[in-house]
Formats: C-alpha cells, sequence, structure tokens
C-alpha cells in the first residue's frame, strides 16, 4: 500500500461560478502552504501535474472568496467558487478599514480597476469622469499633465479650498498643484492609473469624518494593487494613442467673410462719423484705407499659411508596463514600472514619465504580518499658460492670426515678424523654441506597516508613511523671444518646492461575534507633520544670447526662499455594531489639534452616527421573492476644514527695504480665535436588488458649512483693511440616484447597462454683513444665491430698427423694483442675473458594458444640463467690430443689417462701444452637453495561439476617450465648476491601440 504522503497525482478540472456555472478565467490554484501553482486558462480550465494525493489546494480569484479543497488522491477536482462582492455585500474600502457594502451605512461609491484599466488617460481622476453620482471632475486644460477639478457634492468653502482629501493605501497624501502658475501641473500624476486597484470616494459625514479636519470636501481613497498567492505571473501592457481636438472650439468667418464684416464695420463707421473721411476723398476711399489697415490684402512677396496646421499636430502617446505578482499564502508582492511617453497637439507641449511601485507582505508568525509598498515617479512636463496670454497657441490661431497674417517671405523663406496688428505679438511659430516654460517632479511615497493578532478578537496595526515631492519649474525668454528685453536682455526664472509629509497612525480593533450580534471597536492615533520649503530665484540680461539657465544671467531680479511648517495630531475611534444581518449602527469620533490655529481654539471635535435597517432580510419579507435586498439607511456627522494659511491666526512680519536700511512691518493682522470651517452633514439612502437583476440606489444628503474664512472689514484705526475671520454659511444639499441592469448573463455572455444622476442646491447662507456682496467678475457673492452665482449687465438684443446693442437699465426705482427700460451699454447697470447660475440642474453619466466569448466591449458618456457657462471670447471674437484687426466668430454672420432684422448680434462698427466686448448676459450660454468619454473594444487571443506562444493570456484592445460631443456651444463644453472660460486649452479626442501579454 503506497502511502498519500509520497503519492503524486496529475489534477484537471474548471472553476466556474458558484451562482451561474460561467468559466471563471485565470483563477489562481497553489497547494497550500507553498508558492507551487498553475492559473486556469481564460475559460477555467486547469492542469496541475505532481501535485500530492493528501494536499489542500487553494482557488483565489479578484471578486471571489478563497476555496480550499482537499485533493484526498482524485485527479479531477471542479470548483465552484462563490463571489465576494455581489450587490451589497460587496467589500469596500472605507476609512482605516473595509467593509461589506451590505453592512455600510455611509455614503460612499467604490470603482474597480477593471472599469477604467484601458481608458487612455495619464491621471486616473479623466477615467471615472461621470461614473460616482454627486461628483463632478472636469479638466483645468487639455494640456499634458494638467491637474483635474473635482467637486463632491457642491462648494463648501471661500477660501480654504473645495479639493477633496486623497488617501493612498491608508496614507493621506500631498495633493494639488505646486507649479507656479505658467501651466497646470499635478502632484497626483505620480500614480500610474494601471497599479490602481480601486478606487472609493466618500461622500457623506459618516464616510469621511473619521479624517476629521480635511474631510469637509470629501475623501478619495486609492488602493493599489498587491500581490495574489499562487504562480508568479508577469503582464506586459503597451498602447499607442492618437489625439487631436475633441470638438470644432470657436468655427470662424471664412477669409472673404472676414473682409466683408471688415469692410461693413467701416463702412458703418463712416456713416456714422462722416468728419472722419472727408480728408480721404470719399467713404469708399476712406473704407479701402481701412480695410487694407486692417485686413491687409495678400501680398505676391509673402506666404500665407493654414495657421492651425502650422501651429497644431496630431498628438502621440506610448504608454508601456510591466508588472509581476506572485507568493503563497505566508507572503505576496506586486511589482511594475511604467513608462508615458505624450507629445500634445501644441508643438511645445509634452510629458514625460517614469513610475515605479512595489507592494509586499509577509507573515511572519502566526500572529505577526509586515508589509509595505513602495511608489516612485519622475515626471517632465512642457506647455505654455492658458487664457490670454502670448504663448497660448490655441487663444493666438482663434483670436489674432487672420488668414491674412503673412507666414514667410517667398524671396527666401525666412518668417514675417512683424507686428500685423499694431501690438505685441508676432507670428509665434519661430519664437517655439525661445520660451522655456517646463516643469519636472519627482515623488516618492514609502509606507510600512506592522499588524499584530495578539488574540482571535483583538489587533493591531501600526503604519508610518512617508511622502517626498521635489517640483522645480522654470520660465525664460531666450534672445530672439519678443519678450527678451520685457526686464532687461533675457529673463529666467527658477522656482523649487519641496514638500516633505511625514504620517504615522496606530489602531486597535476589536471584533466580536456572540451569536446574531457582532460588534467592532476601533481606537487609535494619527499624526502628521508637513514642510514645505519655496525657493525662487530671477535672473535678467544675458551676456551670452545662447544661454539657457539662470546661472548664466548677469542680474539679479528677485529672491528669495522660506518654509512652512504644519502639525497635526488626532485621536480616532469607531464603533460598529450589528444585529443578525438586519440592524447596523455605528459611531465615529475624531479629535484634532492642529498648529494653524491659535492654542486656545486649535483642537476640534470630529463625529458621526449612522445606521441602517436590511428590510430584505426580515421574515415578512420573505415572500417577496423577487426583491433580493432592500436597505434604508441614514447618517448625520460633522466634519471640517483648515485654513489654507499656514499661520493666518498669528501676526506675522514682512521685511523689505525702507530708505536704504532693512525693515520689518506687520503683514496681516491677528485672530486667535481663528478656527475651523465646520461641516454639518446629513444622508439618507436606500438601496435595493430587485429580480436579481437590477440594483437601485437613491440618496438624499444636505451639507451646512458654518465659520467660513473670509477676509472681513476690520477698522482702519487698526492699520488693516481686514482681516481673516470665521464669518458666513453656505448650503448644499442634493438628489443621486443609480441604476444598474444585468441584462444578460449567460456563460458566453453578459450585457449591463448603468445610469447614474445628481442634482444640486447651492446657497450662500450668510456672509460678514447683512445685505453684503462680494463680486468677484463674473460672479457675485450674496447670502440667499449660489457660491456661482452671474452678476452682470442684462443684454437684451439688436434693437430692429437701429441694430443697436440694447440692455435692460435694471435701474433701482423709487419703490424697489428694476427698471426694465431698454437702453444703451453705458446706462445699463450691472444686476444679479436670476437663474443664471454655474450649478447644473442635473448631471452624470451612464455606461454599458457587453462581452460575448473573448470578445468585450463598454463605453462611458458624461452629461451636464440646466447650467450657464461665461465664454470670455465673446470680447474677442464677437465684439461686433470693436477690434478690427482680430479674427471673427461665425456667431457674427447673423449681424443686423437692415431695419426689420431680428437678431441678438447688433450693427457691427468699427470700434464699437456698445458691443460685445463689454460684460454682459450676452456672454452667458447655455452649457448643456452630452460625451462619449471613452470606449473600449477588446480581443482574447485563442487558446491555440496562447499554447503555441507559452503564455497564460493575451489580448488586444482599442480604446477611444472624448469620442462624441452634443452640445448647443461652439466651445469645448468641459468647463471648470465656476463656469468661466477663457481660453483653456480644450479637451481631446484619442484613439488608443493596445496589447496586453502575460506569461
Amino acid at each position: 500500500m503506497v502511502s498519500y504522503a509520497f503519492a503524486q497525482v496529475r489534477v484537471t478540472g474548471v472553476v466556474t461560478d458558484a451562482s451561474d456555472g460561467s468559466p471563471i478565467p485565470f483563477v489562481s490554484i497553489i497547494i497550500k502552504g507553498t508558492s507551487t501553482g498553475v492559473s486556469a486558462d481564460e475559460k477555467g480550465a486547469y492542469v496541475f501535474a505532481n501535485v500530492p494525493a493528501n494536499a489542500t489546494l487553494v482557488f483565489s480569484s479578484v471578486g471571489y472568496q478563497p476555496l480550499e479543497i482537499a485533493v484526498d488522491g482524485r485527479g479531477v477536482i471542479n470548483a465552484a467558487m462563490n463571489t465576494a462582492a455581489v450587490g451589497l455585500d460587496e467589500i469596500m474600502v472605507v476609512a482605516y478599514g473595509s467593509v461589506k457594502k451590505g453592512s455600510y451605512s455611509g455614503s460612499a461609491t467604490q470603482i474597480n480597476q477593471n472599469s477604467f484599466k484601458d481608458v487612455p488617460v495619464v491621471s486616473f481622476e479623466q477615467a471615472i469622469v461621470g461614473s460616482v453620482p454627486g461628483v463632478q471632475i472636469s479638466q483645468r486644460s487639455g494640456q499634458p499633465g494638467s491637474l483635474p477639478e473635482i467637486r463632491i457634492r457642491g462648494f463648501g468653502s471661500f477660501n480654504a479650498g473645495n479639493e477633496p482629501l486623497y488617501v493612498i493605501d491608508g496614507v493621506p497624501a500631498t495633493s494639488g498643484d505646486y507649479g507656479s502658475g505658467n501651466m497646470f501641473t499635478s502632484s497626483m500624476n505620480f500614480l500610474n492609473p494601471g497599479d490602481i486597484q480601486s478606487i472609493t470616494v466618500l461622500k457623506d459625514a459618516a464616510a469621511s469624518s473619521l479624517y476629521g479636519s480635511r474631510a469637509s470636501n470629501g475623501v478619495i481613497l486609492i488602493t493599489t494593487k498587491k500581490g495574489r498567492a499562487g504562480k508568479v505571473v508577469s503582464t506586459f501592457k503597451g498602447n499607442v494613442a492618437l489625439s487631436y481636438f475633441a470638438f470644432d472650439n470657436y468655427p470662424l468667418v471664412s477669409e472673404a467673410e472676414g473682409e466683408t464684416l471688415t469692410r461693413e464695420a467701416w463702412t458703418n463707421y463712416g456713416t456714422d462719423n462722416p468728419v472722419f473721411w472727408q480728408s480721404y476723398g470719399s467713404l469708399s476711399n476712406y473704407v479701402e484705407a481701412m480695410v487694407e489697415r486692417y485686413y491687409p490684402s495678400r501680398k505676391s512677396d509673402l506666404i500665407y499659411q493654414d495657421w492651425e496646421k502650422a501651429l497644431f499636430r496630431t498628438g502621440i502617446t506610448q504608454n508601456y508596463e510591466y508588472s509581476i505578482s506572485g507568493g503563497n499564502d505566508k507572503s505576496k508582492v506586486y511589482a511594475s514600472v511604467a513608462y508615458a511617453d505624450e507629445n500634445g497637439v501644441n508643438r511645445i507641449q509634452y510629458l514625460n514619465r517614469l513610475t515605479a511601485s512595489i507592494n509586499a507582505e509577509s507573515k511572519v508568525s502566526k500572529k505577526i504580518t509586515i508589509g509595505g509598498s513602495f511608489q516612485f515617479s519622475n515626471q517632465e512636463q512642457s506647455g505654455h499658460q492658458d487664457g490670454q496670454a502670448k504663448d497660448n497657441l490655441f487663444y493666438l490661431w482663434k483670436v489674432h492670426l487672420t488668414p491674412r497674417w503673412p507666414f514667410k517671405y517667398a524671396s527666401d523663406g525666412s518668417y514675417w515678424m512683424q507686428y500685423y496688428d499694431g501690438g505685441t505679438r508676432v507670428n509665434p511659430v519661430p519664437q517655439w523654441h525661445l520660451q522655456i516654460n517646463d516643469a519636472t517632479q519627482m515623488r516618492a511615497l514609502l509606507k510600512g506597516w506592522a499588524e499584530v493578532q495578539l488574540t482571535d478578537d483583538i489587533k493591531i496595526k501600526t503604519v508610518l508613511g512617508g511622502d517626498y515631492l521635489k517640483a522645480h519649474d522654470r520660465f525664460a525668454w531666450l534672445y530672439g523671444h519678443i519678450n527678451f528685453t520685457a526686464y532687461g536682455n533675457g529673463y529666467a526664472s527658477d522656482r523649487f518646492r519641496n514638500v516633505n509629509r511625514i504620517v504615522s497612525s496606530t489602531t486597535a480593533n476589536y471584533n466580536k461575534s456572540i451569536d446574531k450580534h457582532n460588534l467592532g471597536v476601533m481606537v487609535g492615533w494619527e499624526a502628521e507633520k508637513e514642510e514645505i520649503l519655496f525657493f525662487r530665484l530671477e535672473k535678467i540680461d544675458f551676456a551670452n544670447f545662447g544661454a539657457t539657465e539662470s546661472a548664466l544671467a548677469n542680474t539679479f531680479r528677485a529672491g528669495f526662499a522660506y518654509r512652512s511648517a504644519s502639525n497635526l495630531l488626532s485621536a480616532i475611534s469607531n464603533l460598529n455594531y450589528d444585529y443578525d444581518s438586519r440592524y447596523y449602527l455605528s459611531g465615529s469620533f475624531r479629535r484634532d489639534g492642529s498648529s494653524r490655529l491659535g492654542k486656545d481654539s486649535r483642537w476640534g471635535d470630529f463625529w458621526s452616527v449612522s445606521g441602517s435597517w436590511r428590510l430584505s432580510n426580515e421574515s415578512f419579507m420573505r415572500d417577496f421573492k423577487w426583491l433580493n435586498d432592500l436597505r434604508i439607511r441614514g447618517s448625520y456627522g460633522t466634519s471640517g476644514t483648515l485654513p489654507s494659511n499656514y499661520y493666518g491666526y498669528m501676526a506675522v512680519f514682512s521685511y523689505g527695504v525702507y530708505g536704504n536700511e532693512g525693515a520689518g512691518y506687520p503683514s496681516n493682522l491677528a485672530n486667535a480665535d481663528l478656527t475651523w470651517e465646520k461641516n454639518r452633514n446629513w444622508n439618507i439612502g436606500i438601496d435595493t436588488r430587485i429580480f436579481d437583476k437590477v440594483d437601485l440606489v437613491a440618496e438624499y444628503y444636505s451639507k451646512t458649512t458654518e465659520d467660513l474664512l473670509l477676509n472681513a472689514s476690520v477698522p482702519s484705526t487698526t492699520g488693516f483693511s481686514s482681516a481673516l475671520t470665521n464669518i458666513g454659511s453656505m448650503l448644499n444639499r442634493g438628489l443621486e440616484l443609480s441604476v444598474n441592469y444585468d441584462i444578460i448573463k449567460k456563460n458566453d455572455m453578459s450585457l449591463s447597462v448603468g445610469f447614474n444622476w445628481a442634482n444640486l442646491h447651492n446657497e450662500i447662507l450668510s456672509l460678514a454683513n447683512v445685505g453684503e456682496q462680494i463680486v468677484t467678475r463674473p460672479h457675485i457673492w450674496k447670502a440667499g444665491y449660489s457660491y456661482v452665482q452671474y452678476y452682470s449687465r442684462e443684454y437684451y438684443g439688436a434693437d430692429p430698427q437701429t441694430g443697436a446693442a440694447m440692455y435692460y437699465s435694471n435701474a433701482t426705482k423709487p419703490d424697489g423694483t428694476r427698471d426694465r427700460t431698454l437702453v444703451g451699454r453705458a446706462q445699463a447697470q450691472s444686476v444679479i442675473l436670476d437663474g443664471m447660475t454655474a450649478i447644473p440642474k442635473g448631471f452624470g453619466g451612464f455606461n454599458a458594458n457587453f462581452s460575448w466569448k473573448s470578445l468585450t466591449a463598454s463605453m462611458a458618456w458624461s452629461y451636464k444640463y440646466g447650467h450657464y457657462v461665461f465664454d470670455n471670447a465673446v470680447d474677442d471674437i464677437d465684439d461686433d467690430g470693436y477690434n478690427s484687426y482680430k479674427n471673427t466668430s461665425e456667431d457674427q454672420l447673423n449681424r443686423w443689417q437692415k431695419p426689420g432684422d431680428v437678431t441678438q448680434v447688433p450693427r457691427r462698427i468699427a470700434g464699437n462701444t456698445g458691443g460685445g466686448y463689454y460684460d454682459s448676459s450676452r456672454a452667458l450660454k447655455k452649457g448643456d452637453y452630452m460625451r462619449l468619454k471613452n470606449m473600449t473594444i477588446s480581443y482574447n487571443i485563442p487558446d491555440r495561439i496562447k499554447n503555441s506562444l507559452r503564455i497564460s493570456n493575451a489580448r488586444v484592445y482599442v480604446a477611444g476617450n472624448n469620442l462624441l460631443t452634443f452640445t448647443g456651444l461652439n466651445f469645448d463644453p468641459e468647463v471648470q465648476s465656476n463656469g468661466y472660460y477663457n481660453f483653456t486649452f480644450p479637451s481631446l479626442r484619442t484613439i488608443t491601440l493596445g496589447i496586453e501579454v502575460s506569461l
């Protein structure tokens, strides 16, 4: 008789989903207690040779519960695995841990890596647009590497910021733009989206109050990939993408139409002002002279160019990733390296990024587990200023570079470099290499942790994390640049920022189950220290005009360095109780102490309570077979926001020169009572799954922010006009809905669709004084109105008889009402434009996912409607003749030309001061849009090819971003949340072809 201890068998089988029998691809199968293992193929089949007859096989796969099966000498073992993430039982990463979604009473949305793994983006934020109800994400600029704007459930602050807190693998991380404003950068670009396992967005107080004074604007939890037990799997992924503008921005009139409109504007001007053409002999002579001056005819000795072709190209992006993952039931490791090279559609834009990461853990004994992770990134980025800047090629193209602007001399091919418009702008093409505007970022994130299982019920975990960011950006005008002599003979500026953050936390968890009672308690502490070192140097006058570094300039223009530090010490606690998987109760408490506040006000308490009732588990609901899950939940709690100024509560001094001596003087008024902005938030929700196909989630929330940080007026006897003070309050409330429907779920085919919608009501409740209003073009802050309420003249349109631009007077009459008489621009008053705000009436997204055998396809749309955007281009290309030397929008073809014409575009007059050049509601446009944000089609290579190549998995895919856009706007509709658009570089349409191979 042969002992099982020495016998070995060949085991084969198929791994399937226990719920529907469908095969589970690429499951890891290892021999328990070893690292020996194999992986199932795409059909769930596996072959495992030389398995000890008395061994135990461990089956594991992402999204499924691990399964152990004893071999017992058998040659065929089929495994049916249960999902670990079905509907309300999905495992979610939350503050300081993870929970089952069905037991969680807060408001949170989790997005798994499969949802965005093929989306062609550099930054993960761009891949989840429209995926999370109540979250608005917009790109500040379409330039490579620019910082996205994220708003979670509205606006929470005037001056302390509205960006969420980012937490990476449990450690709060540095985020934001640490550039100098010459172009947008993002410190979060250091994360390769391919290294992210999941993203969880915490939206209400129950979800985020454990982060206390930093959670008022929501929290984004990022979980990176970790090693999996089983065979070592190495994966290579590469893709190449082509990019160009996603939208036809600002269609312009043709060259012939431009000449016609210029001629018409000067004809009207001369008709209205005959004194100006008398010296020309006739009106026609005068008009011809003005047209030749401002829209000159083409000359035979000059070459003219299509400026779009001269300035822009098809952008090319390459991305390559390699990762390796493996381990056994005791130790696991994941490591990756990736390189991204993006050349923008503008010839001076690029981004190069190298990232590397490693994540490892090991169970060193029965009770102790240790682990650590390291993420590194080095990024180089080049671009230009956005807005109405001389180096913004998009702005120059659309506004200044008319078809009549010469490009080169025909005689020798040299560039024509005269001031065509009598201003300060020249042909930008030969200027590209004469300006430096670049930024480099080096980022390292290091984390180590140890976990001790003291007893079956008590676990202690200690985490220590270090976050280091080194940012350097340069701006320079070199010899030959139009601005070379702006400050001297050449200019160069270097700015350095070093941001160091250390976070340490220790938590103790107690979990106990007695019969149907389940109790979880967490207590702990957290300490954080942040230091910022800033250095700036500006020099002018290059002796060598070929020099490019500030060290080679002769004259010191400006320079300084400073160091800022902020400390935070916190006590944290959390309690969770549930009974019989029906009744859930949670509570959290955090006490924060911050160095940014005075000693008598630096401690703040933040807390939450929440509960839920899972009705579907009640006996009286068991007859409703179509109802799989039903849960009602609610929460209330507080969070806060710290002042962005580290020393705003102190009386600090500035230093300069007085006469010939150094001098110091107070630069702000002390406020020892300065404290946190406080957010009070309540949320109710319902979650359900019906017919085992449809998931429904509905939530209503209300959050009120009090003690808003604003600069309030103070008596002039203090020596200051204002001081940072806690005044004012703001309300955000809204409804969020999401629906997901599994239409088809078969062994070889699946089809699901999803939809989410949200609205937002934002209102300023109070400011420092009753009736106070603060105007910040084009908005106004006033109690009773939204944070982004528009304020300007109210435009009526063109007078049908004269073509003059008409406005409502809106002067205040004695009885307090507004005078609605139509007047000219100079007589019209700026007023609050009721109903015109940047807050949309609804926003969200919808998606679809399809798979059939080896083919998968997915798409995701985003939309927004019911809001207005302020188009600052109106005063440039819709100015009704004010500037004759600029390009002209197609909208001007709808101008008034004769009595009886009814139109919004007035009569064109050269130098027109009554029309679009000056602000009015004419610049406000409905911002409704719907956009196909991304679409992916993927095909898994057939088994016969993979087997011949000896690879475990291979697939090819094609993906697109910003493929279709539907909007009534004449420019890209994805505008920042304040609704203000001013020639920021538009979004790009990207087509990507990629391949992924695993060994």
